[in-house]
């Protein structure tokens, strides 16, 4: 895909890998409409894709609120009037184990790590399929692959995830519209930090290795068909 003048909309961009990705597909030409739920990040990422020449709109949404995901899409199409590429990466983490996940922290995950992609993913591939084009990349997790125990809601929707792609990924082909799903590892993000991890830092990834990811997916050719590749980075156009 040739990414300049393309729309895009990056949620959960005001910091971490989303605002990474949204700065990465800035500098590609691309106009973007960036969301999280916080203002003050927001405008900074912004502000900083504006300062390197990238085009770029926000809007401040709480995904997890009535109507969230359906003001993101109105905002972009009236700011840009079409959706060419879709970012699912907002998502929330509890450290919270099993028999201690209340039904209000089990219902916000859900509603931000999974309800949110599948509406704007429903909203942005019913304006793809009209014209016949069009990436939705979704962050899922390695925590997906086995569900760690203390992390039972935030596991339990990025697999869930991976189950809402794959029939977006049979729907979406129809229309020439492509769906990839990435498993990033421990990231070093302020999320990650705000966790606490066993893992030491010296071994997390770097947000810039998941921009690399998305950006080798959106700039393929239309010709390359690729198959599982390997598990923790991304699982791409499964035939």
């Amino acid at each position: 895909m040739e990414l300049k003048a393309k729309v895009a909309i990056v949620t959960g961009a005001g910091r971490g890998i989303g605002k990474a990705v949204a700065l990465a597909l800035a500098e590609k030409g691309c106009r973007l409409l960036i969301t999280a739920r916080n203002e003050a990040e927001l405008e900074a990422a912004e502000a900083q894709i504006r300062s390197r020449g990238g085009e770029a709109r926000r809007i401040a949404v709480d995904l997890a609120g009535p109507g969230g995901p359906g003001r993101v899409t109105e905002a972009a199409l009236s700011a840009f009037g079409t959706i060419d590429i879709l970012i699912n990466n907002a998502a929330i983490l509890y450290d919270t184990r099993f028999l201690e996940v209340s039904e209000e922290e089990w219902d916000r995950v859900m509603s931000v790590n999974l309800k949110a992609p599948f509406l704007l993913s429903q909203a942005s591939l019913r304006v793809m399929r009209e014209k016949r084009s069009g990436y939705i990349i979704n962050i899922s997790s390695t925590a997906a692959l086995q569900v760690p125990v203390t992390l039972t809601t935030y596991g339990t929707s990025k697999k869930a995830l991976i189950g809402l792609s794959e029939a977006l990924y049979e729907t979406a082909k129809e229309f020439g519209v492509k769906v990839s799903v990435i498993y990033p590892g421990m990231t070093d993000t302020e999320m990650l930090r705000g966790f606490n991890p066993p893992v030491p830092p010296d071994r997390w990834m770097k947000t810039d290795d998941i921009v690399g990811c998305i950006l080798f997916l959106l700039e393929q050719s239309e010709r390359v068909v690729l198959r599982d590749l390997v598990p923790w980075a991304v699982r791409h156009d499964k035939i």
